[in-house]
């Protein structure tokens, strides 16, 4: 049976970011650091998704070269298609992102264990980020459980 995890695309930092910080050992240590290979792959392609997607949305110099924004790596948009931007980016921020782990299943229960009573607090993003990832994971082991029952 294929085991997935589904975030939305502006999730994936997040939950990554959270993956990091935990203090884990032996085979739930492992079970993070392949889920965070898996999320950080996932997270690559939104980033480039949103890049194609806000292309047209650009504003370019003479020379067709995008034209910088007051921050590194931003860009500035075109006055005029805002809004239609906006959109575009909110409808690739909301998309489903699924995660196949079946291959890691051993390490990612092992992770699910390590976690789910984990004796740290966690506040703001990373609380929020923790209860996404304990929500997936539930999801992905409760036939396990209910099996064994």
């Amino acid at each position: 049976m294929t085991k997935t995890l589904t975030f939305k695309n502006e999730e994936l930092a997040a939950i990554g970011n959270l993956l990091g910080t935990l203090s884990l050992k032996n085979k739930a240590s492992r079970g993070r650091t392949k889920l965070i290979k898996l999320v950080s792959a996932k997270n690559d392609e939104y980033i480039e998704e949103r890049k194609d997607v806000l292309e047209p949305f650009i504003k370019k110099d003479e020379a067709g070269n995008s034209v910088e924004g007051d921050t590194p790596g931003s860009v500035v948009l075109i006055e005029e298609k805002q809004d239609e931007a906006t959109a575009a980016i909110n409808e690739i921020d909301e998309e489903s992102a699924v995660i196949e782990f079946t291959e890691y299943s051993e390490k990612m229960k092992a992770l699910y264990d390590a976690i789910v009573d984990y004796s740290s607090e966690f506040s703001n993003q990373d609380a929020m980020a923790y209860d996404l990832l304990m929500d997936q994971l539930e999801s992905a082991f409760e036939n396990e459980t209910e099996g064994t029952k």
